[in-house]
Formats: structure tokens, C-alpha cells, sequence
């Protein structure tokens, strides 16, 4: 909605800029945690080492932030793209979920 109204010239130096900007480092960790338990389930849909793909995104990596937020969103029914997923973060205390985002966020 925010960049429709902008020229095709505009949206090609806002790539530009966005595409010139390097990557963020990312501190590399000597060992991720251990695995929480419970997690292993998740894999069933998010896939091994949680990669992702058909019929679920990958997990691996993303900020703790995000998957805090995704997490708590689903819930209390805030998110609801996915029928199953509010029902599991449900069923998981606000201690698991923090458990769960500081792994995945770690791989």
C-alpha cells in the first residue's frame, strides 16, 4: 500500500540503496543450547534441523525477537494463519516458548 503511489524510477533507487547495504554479521555462537524439551515435535512440519519447506517456514536462525513475538501472537489468537498453531502455543508456558525462540534463534 505504502509504495504504490511511488514512480517505477523512485522503487528502482529504493532497491538500489537497499541492495548496496551489506548483511548484518551475525555473531556466531561456540555451541547452540541444547535442544528444549518438546521441541522435537515441532520438526514435523518445520522439517529437520528446522530448515523449513512444505508446510512450514524455516525457524533456524530467525531473530529471537521475531520468534517471541510470532510466538506470543499465535497464542492469544492475534496470528492466525495457521489453524494448528495457536492451539500448540497454547498449550506451551511463556518459560517454553522463550526456551524454544532462544534455541531456534541460535541455530
Amino acid at each position: 500500500p505504502l509504495a504504490k503511489d511511488l514512480s517505477e524510477g523512485d522503487l528502482r533507487k529504493i532497491a538500489a540503496y537497499f541492495a548496496a547495504k551489506p548483511w548484518p554479521v551475525r555473531r556466531a555462537s561456540a555451541k547452540p543450547p541444547s535442544p528444549p524439551k518438546g521441541i522435537a515435535q515441532c520438526q514435523a512440519c518445520h522439517q529437520p534441523n528446522f530448515q523449513g519447506g512444505m508446510p512450514a517456514p524455516r525457524l533456524a536462525g530467525l531473530s529471537y525477537e521475531y520468534l517471541i513475538a510470532a510466538m506470543r501472537a499465535f497464542a492469544t489468537e492475534e496470528r492466525t494463519n495457521n489453524l494448528d498453531m495457536p492451539k500448540f502455543m497454547q498449550m506451551l508456558s511463556e518459560r517454553e516458548r522463550n526456551a524454544f525462540a532462544r534455541y531456534l534463534s541460535a541455530l
